[in-house]
């Protein structure tokens, strides 16, 4: 059961991986104000939300967060972890890499980046703050403990 856990999380890894290529596209339209068609000196022109500096940290960070995926699931296969321990690591790190993946998206669109639940330093609270915060404070304890699982875990033989 131990390997099902690895596999799924290795293609939730994937999926995040493949989150951050498609928002690589966006943030390159973000850059240019519109689709490129280069070679062909052609910009079919549009706005896009949200800022470059936000769609950057969707880009970089759902590309880290599949590779934690990736990386945390081929561990698990180094280690022994009992059924519940293994679906533990397993959705403790799938809620974080999608929880993260929240975090990123409606904090770009939050004065207050998500950081907190009311206003901070960066600006005034606000729905997407609160649609940003609550997510990643969720992924953020269990990536906690998935990882501390992993560390108590004993290897496999």
């Amino acid at each position: 059961m131990q390997r099902h856990y690895s596999s799924k999380l290795m293609r939730h890894g994937f999926a995040g991986i493949l989150v951050s290529l498609v928002t690589g596209f966006i943030l390159i339209f973000a850059m240019l104000g519109g689709a490129s068609l280069s070679p062909i000196p052609i910009l079919i022109e549009f706005d896009v939300p949200g800022t470059v500096q936000g769609w950057r940290t969707v880009h970089i960070g759902m590309m880290m967060n599949g590779i934690m995926a990736v990386a945390l699931a081929c561990a698990m296969r180094t280690v022994y972890l009992n059924e519940t321990q293994a679906f533990r690591v397993f959705g403790g790190t799938v809620l974080a890499v999608w929880a993260n993946f929240m975090f990123y998206f409606f904090g770009m669109f939050a004065p207050n980046h998500g950081l907190t639940l009311e206003a901070n330093a960066l600006g005034e609270a606000s729905m997407a703050g609160a649609l940003a915060f609550f997510p990643a404070l969720l992924g953020a304890i269990t990536l906690f403990y998935a990882v501390f699982c992993m560390l108590r875990a004993e290897p496999s033989d």
